[in-house]
């Protein structure tokens, strides 16, 4: 059943979430994710004063606990209302992802500055240091926010009238749209975790120009500018892997685009119009982070522009999904409405 209230809710939840994201993207960029060392308080305080980092990483945290408390009145508003059970699972399963990324997102911060977690995890784990811990949680937490924005976004999706008037198209045209989006969204999915792993290891710019890498097509990987006395060293493996996580995040982008350009002009071309109007969004979508993943680059690590491009790409992959979705309900209904036509013939 549709509910206006509940289903502007919903949305408000869905781009709350993005927000959230964008916040979280301006505190790895700034660098900010110690810049408090306690937690869940902040200095032994719930508002100690916003300067340098303490103000990325504590707004980020008093952001965090706003989707919290938007999620939990979502979730209760879904379990006392009369939607299809699917949804309420989906409110409860926002619920407990945000709750486990708040956990991480503690974890995260006391696993560097608190001895005892350190060395507790240090020894679970098995390994001489904890930065690989740190980035193993700092992966998982923005994997889990990029899970409660699918939620969301597909709670946003089902709580609307579009849902319950949603027409069929021909079966043929909806298998692959279907099918295209589907696979669009586990690329994109895919490459929001590249995304975070070329963030967390400090790879953004590895490769210093675009399009091309280092002059080339391919990275020249046997013969990377490497200066042995430059400052805060790594090793050249180290190098090379930073490169190539980078590259890889470039090219998986062309990847997802390619898939999903051609997902929507498929579905422009269908009679539905809200498929269309999706699909166009879509590409407008996917151009515009091809864009900021350009100047990311060119501005070297900009942090607005960096945060943008993380919050965009958290965009289209809430849009991917709920397209996938659509793909499939197409399906079912074109295939009721030929049952229906043939039990009547």
């Amino acid at each position: 059943m549709y509910s206006k209230g509940l289903h502007r809710f919903a949305v408000l939840t869905a781009a709350f979430i993005v927000f959230l994201i964008g916040v979280g993207a301006s505190v790895t960029s700034t660098g900010s994710g110690d810049a408090v060392p306690d937690w869940p308080l902040s200095y032994g305080t719930l508002f100690p004063r916003m300067v340098g980092g303490v103000f990325y990483e504590h707004g980020h945290r008093l952001v965090a606990g706003t989707a919290a408390i938007l999620i939990t009145i979502l979730m209760i508003w879904l379990l006392r209302s009369n939607q299809p059970k699917y949804v309420k699972t989906f409110g409860v399963i926002a619920f407990v992802a945000v709750l486990l990324q708040a956990i991480l997102g503690g974890l995260r911060v006391l696993v560097i500055s608190d001895p005892e977690v350190q060395n507790t995890a240090t020894e679970i784990f098995s390994v001489g240091h904890v930065e690989p811990i740190r980035m193993a949680i700092a992966i998982t937490h923005a994997t889990l926010a990029e899970i409660v924005l699918c939620m969301t976004f597909l709670i946003s999706l089902f709580t609307s009238k579009a849902w319950v008037k949603f027409e069929a198209d021909r079966i043929d045209t909806g298998v692959r749209i279907a099918k295209l989006y589907t696979l669009t969204f586990a690329f994109a999915f895919i490459q929001i975790l590249l995304g975070a792993l070329v963030r967390h290891t400090q790879s953004g710019m590895a490769i210093p120009d675009f399009p091309l890498s280092f002059g080339k097509i391919i990275p020249p990987f046997g013969n990377l500018p490497y200066d042995p006395n430059a400052p805060f060293q790594i090793s050249y493996a180290e190098l090379q892997f930073k490169v190539a996580i980078h590259f890889a995040h470039r090219v998986w982008a062309f990847v997802v685009a390619g898939v999903g350009i051609y997902a929507s002009i498929l579905a422009i071309r269908t009679s539905v119009k809200l498929f269309r109007n999706l699909a166009k969004m879509w590409i407008s979508l996917i151009v515009l982070q091809i864009l900021l993943g350009a100047f990311v680059v060119w501005t070297k690590l900009a942090v607005l522009v960096t945060v943008l491009h993380v919050a965009v790409g958290a965009t289209i992959l809430g849009m991917t999904l709920i397209l996938s979705v659509l793909g499939w309900k197409s399906i079912k209904l074109a295939v009721e409405q030929k049952e229906l036509i043939l039990s009547n013939s």
